[in-house]
């Protein structure tokens, strides 16, 4: 009995001296500090623009032998994937790679005298080769767009805290646009590049690895094509140009960050 008494005042002993552990449940940093600020680090995540191009806004050039042509633009929202790479909390660098496409209706200014002026080719070229066909002086095209944006963003935090791993950022960037664009209807057209550039302003918050950024955008994009197989003695009578912009688009995006 008198050795369970005395491994009893051992192990009571052992307890009292043990330190002591406290588990924390919360959301703040690992090491709290009052002097660390808290970083911007690098991310990815998804992108999404609610691009709405109005024709007020859309200059262009479509002629096809000589003639002179209307179009009408529609579009859906351009959407894709963001990256950030801060230099610190005030300046850093952005990308974006993108997805948009772009319908264009097209028909002849004076369509009925385009339609008489191709049934007359019709019978000088016997059907065969003709330059000019009905779905050339009517018709739409579906082009799809690969686009590819960088630039500089910058801006002040409102408020910054550590030891939450918060920050709420107010920010404005510019930047250059590049792509790619693909028709995806039996276009006479060669498919060009096009190019562009964006700035805005929007509101990025932080928690932890997570960050939500939002504001408006104002977008240039342009590109100029010409027929592939040209049917006149100029490229000029077979041209397409495309100039507009889109001013106070919304954007949103959420990232993880990376490390």
């Amino acid at each position: 009995m008198s050795k369970f008494f005395f491994a009893l005042a051992l192990g009571a002993a052992a307890i009292c001296n043990a330190d002591t552990v406290f588990i924390d449940n919360s959301m703040a940093a690992d090491n709290k500090s009052d002097i660390n600020e808290y970083e911007e680090r690098f991310a990815i995540g998804p992108y999404i623009e609610f691009t709405n191009i109005k024709m007020d806004n859309v200059n262009w050039d479509y002629t096809v032998y000589g003639r002179k042509y209307d179009i009408e633009v529609n579009n859906t929202f351009t959407f894709g994937g963001t990256g950030i790479l801060p230099f610190n909390n005030y300046v850093g660098i952005y990308a974006i790679l993108a997805y948009q496409f772009l319908g264009v209706s097209y028909k002849d200014r004076n369509l009925k005298e385009a339609y008489a002026v191709q049934e007359a080719m019709e019978i000088e070229y016997d059907g065969w080769n003709v330059p000019v066909e009905k779905d050339d002086i009517e018709g739409h095209h579906k082009i799809h767009i690969a686009l590819a944006q960088i630039g500089v963003d910058f801006g002040v935090p409102l408020y910054s805290n550590y030891n939450y791993q918060f920050m709420c950022k107010l920010y404005g960037f510019v930047g250059g646009i590049t792509g790619k664009t693909f028709f995806q209807n039996d276009s006479k057209y060669l498919a060009p590049a096009i190019w562009g550039y964006t700035y805005g302003a929007g509101l990025r918050v932080t928690f932890h690895a997570f960050t939500l950024a939002g504001g408006i955008r104002n977008t240039h994009e342009y590109f100029h094509t010409y027929y592939e197989q040209p049917i006149s003695d100029k490229k000029e009578n077979e041209e397409f140009m495309l100039d507009f912009d889109a001013f106070l688009q919304p954007y949103v995006s959420a990232t993880i960050d990376l490390f």
